[in-house]
């Protein structure tokens, strides 16, 4: 296969894949907010008010595709998945594009996935599940540990596991100092995200976390400017550092460093 059908295989792989890591991601249920009372059985519920019978309409085609697709998947929202199938095409594109036809692509990809799913349930229920993070590193590991086999390049796991259990105990301390600030489950992301970009190397290590923090400091003063709300959901900006970490970290490490 020529370098373009790659990047096209991989384009519309991952714009097949999208539904499906909505649906994972739509899965999670929402955090109960602050001080929510949950209805229990010495909380009776009182019943809604009846409303008056609409008049029925002839259904529109559009409107009985996606009748189909609720009832078929009842957790998908099909806006939302074609936002996130474009988001996993671009994505993983980029992703052959950058990486090429190499055994590390598929880790790539499956980064990729794990990274949209967790950030789409981290902005709609502000949560970083472990039910999409542990498979995620799992599969990942076993993708990576095969990309190494086939280059017959151990070391790369090595720094891959020293990158993850040194940015998931940093993460950790700021949880521990200050749990406000940080849920543990971005202390778990954070580790995947340092396994991932350890394999490449410490620069795309530190280039891809330098731009997880920049990245999140400007997130979190447009939310305050414009919603005057301190919270960040994390976890969109971790992944688009990694991200940026996988696919230009290299390449940036190489023109810092070529001139020492």
């Amino acid at each position: 296969m020529t370098a373009w059908g790659v990047v096209a295989a991989c384009a519309i792989g991952g714009g097949l894949s999208g539904p499906l890591v909505d649906l994972a991601a739509r899965r999670v249920p929402r955090a109960p907010a602050p001080g929510a009372e949950i209805p229990g059985p010495s909380m009776p519920t009182s019943p809604a008010a009846p409303t008056p019978p609409a008049a029925p309409a002839a259904p529109a085609v559009p409107a009985v595709a996606a009748t189909v697709a609720r009832r078929t998947f009842p957790d998908l929202v099909v806006g939302e998945a074609l936002v996130v199938a474009a988001v996993m095409a671009v994505v993983c594109g980029l992703a052959a594009v950058r990486v090429g036809a190499v055994p590390q692509l598929a880790a790539t990809c499956v980064l990729a996935a794990g990274l949209v799913a967790v950030s789409v349930t981290d902005l709609r229920t502000g949560l970083v599940p472990r039910r999409l993070l542990y498979p995620t590193l799992v599969v990942e590991a076993v993708a990576l540990a095969a990309a190494s086999a086939s280059l017959d390049d151990w070391r790369r796991m090595l720094t891959a596991v020293v990158g993850g259990g040194v940015t998931f105990v940093l993460f950790g301390a700021v949880w521990w100092i200050s749990p406000k600030a940080m849920g543990f489950g971005d202390v778990r992301l954070a580790g995947l995200c340092g396994g991932a970009l350890g394999w490449l190397g410490f620069a795309p290590l530190y280039l891809g976390f330098l731009a997880a923090c920049v990245g999140g400091a400007l997130m979190g003063l447009v939310l305050l400017v414009l919603r005057g709300t301190h919270r960040l959901p994390f976890a969109p900006a971790l992944a688009v550092g990694t991200m940026f970490g996988v696919l230009w970290g290299g390449w940036l490490g190489d023109l810092w460093l070529h001139p020492l």
